[in-house]
């Protein structure tokens, strides 16, 4: 049974825009919950919007899918987190049926995204931090809500792809989450320590965007605030197309006081983890510098492979040189920093791209929730290459001189019916299904097979392995450098595409 679509706060528009979530009124009528919702704005689907939809509450969009297989028992509740870049996702794009062959219910909510959710002056009218706001308030109508529709408010497990890990960690490690909201959390290709979580500088990016859409008096925050609360969707979305957002340390209200680094130290709550990161979990950071770099120069001879790899390692804002001295003397030799075969060095490319974007994170979540010894930490590498790939996403791939790999969010295929399967992917679906569901239920993955998944016993591991099999490993640190090590990482290259 699905139920879409059903609203739990207030529309955030109007004098509501950058604040906080409100819970949604009670409504007298019959809600129609057979269609979704609206999704959170974003630019591209604003553009086939009519004029006559465009009039519409466009911000009206705080919605939540519920999918249970019956009403009467109390089955364990899996709350999903989407990614996106904290500029896209919804709810729409995530149907339940794999997940729905086990005894859990799914909840997948929609949350603000882009200027709309993440602007911030660190002021009350813009606090910040106000998509976590949102699932906040998700979370509480779980609480009050889904024991009609066959759930357990008392089992309830966080998940989420890459920026919904974010989210969830921001959950997890906020003085503000109350313990009652969920006891285990499952966070999938990224982590709360990526570099790529925070946004540094938020007021000067709202006095950026505040120019940029013709404001006067940007450097008030008040009138800085009362000018983008009344500007159009469409003309906000447009303005900061190329801005990134993410959540912010010191918001208004406290969600996140302090650093993770910080408030991990005072975690004190006992909430079983599983994190992992798919085998080229970067290669969709590679393919964006790539196109960067190419619209910038063109030829790839004019440069070195030492000055592209650079172009990969800024993106982990280590400004003392540390990483880029260590990741260069580990992933390439002297002679190829300082040639431009860049094809030679692809495999370093992904194994570069990976460390900095996904893979050092998540082992970073992984191990300092171990040390903290609170609850099991599991930890695992999705390696499976199936039939299907999220390589590209909608702008497609076929420029590329690599191939994705097992590429971000490929994991995702397998627990959401999104793609059609082959049998051999079934198969990896229904293991990963197992693995995910037995976890909600139990807080401790499991397979059909009754193998034995191991929690991290130490800060090398255990570890374990999902391809075509689940098997477990040790020393997680060997990801690091699983392209370089793979004898078949040349099937990689596409070798009629010159970089």
């Amino acid at each position: 049974m699905r139920f879409l679509g059903i609203p739990y706060a207030e529309s955030p528009s109007r004098e509501l825009r950058f604040k906080h979530a409100v819970k949604k009124s009670p409504w007298r009528h019959i809600l129609d919950a057979t269609t979704h919702g609206r999704r959170c704005p974003v630019i591209t689907t604003i553009r086939e919007l009519s004029e006559s939809e465009l009039g519409q509450d466009l911000e009206d969009c705080l919605n939540l899918c519920v999918y249970t297989k019956n009403m009467t028992e109390q089955k364990p509740v899996m709350f999903y987190i989407y990614g996106g870049g904290f500029y896209n996702g919804s709810n729409i794009d995530h149907p339940p049926n794999y997940l729905l062959e086990k005894d859990i219910v799914l909840v997948v909510p929609n949350y603000r995204i882009g200027a709309l959710g993440w602007l911030s002056t660190r002021s009350e009218n813009m606090p910040g931090n106000a998509p976590v706001s949102d699932l906040y308030v998700a979370l509480q109508w779980v609480q009050d809500y889904i024991h009609l529709f066959g759930g357990d408010p008392k089992q309830v497990t966080i998940f989420g792809q890459s920026a919904g890990t974010t989210m969830s960690g921001s959950l997890l490690f906020s003085p503000k989450t109350p313990e009652t909201y969920f006891q285990r959390s499952i966070q999938q290709s990224g982590s709360i320590f990526s570099s790529w979580a925070f946004t540094r500088n938020p007021l000067e990016q709202a006095e950026r965007i505040c120019k940029a859409v013709g404001c006067s008096f940007c450097d008030n925050i008040d009138f800085l605030y009362v000018c983008l609360r009344n500007v159009a969707v469409p003309k906000i979305l447009e303005v900061t197309e190329e801005e990134s957002f993410g959540p912010i340390v010191n918001d208004f209200y406290g969600i996140l006081p302090r650093e993770p680094a910080e408030l991990i130290t005072q975690l004190n709550r006992s909430i079983p983890l599983m994190t992992g990161f798919t085998k080229h979990d970067g290669s969709f950071v590679l393919a964006t510098v790539y196109d960067n770099v190419k619209a910038a120069i063109g030829n790839f001879s004019h440069i070195t492979v030492r000055e592209f790899a650079y172009t990969i390692i800024s993106k982990a804002n280590d400004n003392t040189g540390l990483a880029d001295n260590l990741l260069l003397k580990m992933l390439f030799s002297n002679e190829l920093l300082h040639s431009t075969d860049h094809k030679k060095a692809l495999p370093a490319y992904f194994d570069l791209t990976n460390i900095v974007a996904m893979k050092s994170p998540v082992i970073s979540l992984a191990t300092r929730m171990f040390r903290k010894g609170l609850a099991p930490v599991y930890l695992y590498s999705f390696d499976y290459e199936g039939s299907n790939t999220r390589f590209g996403y909608e702008f497609g791939n076929d420029h590329y001189p690599f191939e994705g790999g097992v590429h971000h969010s490929n994991d995702n295929i397998y627990l959401f019916s999104t793609h059609k399967l082959n049998e051999a992917d079934t198969k990896v679906s229904k293991n990963m299904v197992q693995l995910w569901t037995s976890f909600a239920i139990t807080g401790k993955p499991s397979l059909e097979s009754h193998q034995e998944i191991l929690p991290m016993s130490d800060e090398d591991g255990p570890y374990f392995h999902i391809n075509t099999g689940v098997t477990n490993d040790y020393d997680v640190l060997k990801e690091l450098t699983a392209t370089i090590d793979d004898p078949e990482n040349y099937k990689l290259d596409r070798p009629n595409i010159e970089f």
